[in-house]
């Protein structure tokens, strides 16, 4: 049996990136959302530009996790 270590390398290597890329997209969602409900708390305004940026990386992250699911799944291609 014969292993392709350099294709496993480069699979572990991009799954750890779009993995934590994924993560970090999630977490700056999580952020702008909660500034944008601190600005209306503190009766600054809305912020639009914070639940833009929430909306983004929301879907964003909505989009990659469907990708993936194209991906594994057989009957979708």
């Amino acid at each position: 049996m014969h292993i392709d270590w350099s294709a496993l390398g480069q699979v572990a290597i991009a799954s750890l990136v779009f993995g934590v890329g994924i993560a970090v997209l999630f977490a700056v969602g999580v952020t702008a959302l909660s500034r944008r409900a601190v600005a209306i708390e503190d009766k600054k305004g809305a912020a639009p530009v914070d639940g833009a940026v929430a909306g983004l990386c929301f879907l964003a992250c909505i989009a990659a996790v469907g990708y993936g699911l194209y991906l594994i799944i057989p009957q979708f291609h």
